[in-house]
């Protein structure tokens, strides 16, 4: 009998994308992704032949039943500090928008021609309101309500608010990871004002002094 894998394929191909969503193709080598499971870049060769193949399958494979950032909030009271609630969220969403934003730029990078490119599709269909970021704006819309009915946030369009927290979020990302602005601003600095621009608003009826 031959000695049992260290590591399943599902492993090989979930550490694979990880890697290649965070260096891309020419950054990543199979001794990096080997490294990060304890194995050695040839037992990697038992799940696919080249690093090239490697590529393929990890970027194709979405990973099945994969738990959203959000799904903690179905558990969250509706009287907790909004506050700390929104940061908790952010701090979890902010690595999964990164990853699934490296994902899409690695298969852009990787492509070999222009029709290639421009055919690359989402993992998944934006139409369905199973879709992961319908989740997502669903689970948030969801709780920001049952914090407003509790009096611990007043919001008018709890599905509006859920969009614009989101999408606060998502630029971080993109102007980080794609633009990358100089000088970058810290994650925590910039949460801060998210945050302060939440709990006290922006715009007064009235002038005050700054």
């Amino acid at each position: 009998m031959g000695r049992p894998a260290r590591v399943t394929r599902e492993e090989v191909l979930a550490e694979a994308r990880r890697a290649f969503a965070r260096r891309g193709f020419d950054g990543t080598t199979l001794a990096d992704i080997g490294a990060r499971l304890g194995v050695s870049p040839a037992a990697l060769l038992r799940h696919a032949p080249s690093k090239e193949a490697l590529f393929a399958a990890a970027m194709e494979s979405e990973p099945a039943g994969q738990a959203l950032p959000t799904d903690f909030l179905a558990s969250v009271s509706a009287t907790e500090d909004p506050a700390r609630v929104l940061r908790r969220l952010a701090r979890q969403f902010i690595p999964f928008i990164e990853q699934k934003m490296g994902e899409n730029i690695a298969r852009f990078m990787r492509a070999r021609t222009e029709e290639e490119a421009r055919t690359i599709r989402l993992p998944f269909d934006p139409r369905e309101k199973t879709s992961p970021p319908a989740r997502v704006v669903a689970a948030l819309a969801e709780y920001l309500g049952r914090a407003r009915a509790a009096g611990a946030m007043s919001v008018h369009n709890a599905r509006a608010a859920a969009l614009a927290f989101v999408g606060s979020l998502h630029s971080y990302v993109f102007l980080h990871r794609v633009l990358r602005i100089e000088p970058p601003i810290p994650l925590e600095a910039y949460l801060d004002t998210v945050i302060e621009i939440w709990r006290r608003g922006a715009i007064r009826s009235e002038r005050v002094k700054p």
